[in-house]
C-alpha cells in the first residue's frame, strides 16, 4: 500500500498482554481528515494484510482507531499472533514491512 503525501504509515512492534509481541501498521493523517477516509484507509491496509498471509499463518488482523493527537489522527492495523514466538513475530513484521515498502 503506497504512501501519500498526507498519509504516513509506520510499521511497529509493541507488547500485548502477557508479553506477546503485536506487530502493527500505524496510519497517520492531518488531524482534518474526514473520518470516512481514515477508516477506507485502515479497512483497505487490513484487507491488504489478510490477503497477504499465508494461509500457514493462524494470526488474526484487528483494527484500532487512535485518539486525535496534536495535528493528526489516525488508527492501526495489528496481529494478534497464534503463538506468540519471536520466529512468529519476526515472520509477521517481515509481511508488514513488506506491505509498506
Amino acid at each position: 500500500m503506497a504512501t501519500t503525501s498526507q498519509q504516513l504509515m509506520m510499521v511497529g512492534q509493541r507488547t500485548a498482554r502477557h508479553g506477546i509481541p503485536q506487530p502493527y501498521i500505524e496510519v497517520r493523517f492531518p488531524k482534518d481528515t474526514r473520518q470516512r477516509t481514515l477508516d477506507a484507509a485502515l479497512h483497505r491496509l487490513y484487507a491488504d494484510i489478510e490477503l497477504a498471509t499465508p494461509e500457514s499463518e493462524s494470526w488474526d488482523v484487528r483494527i484500532e482507531q487512535l485518539p486525535d493527537v496534536f495535528s493528526f489522527s489516525g488508527g492501526r492495523v495489528y496481529l494478534e499472533l497464534a503463538e506468540g514466538t519471536p520466529v512468529e513475530a519476526e515472520r509477521a513484521m517481515a509481511l508488514l514491512k513488506r506491505l509498506v515498502g
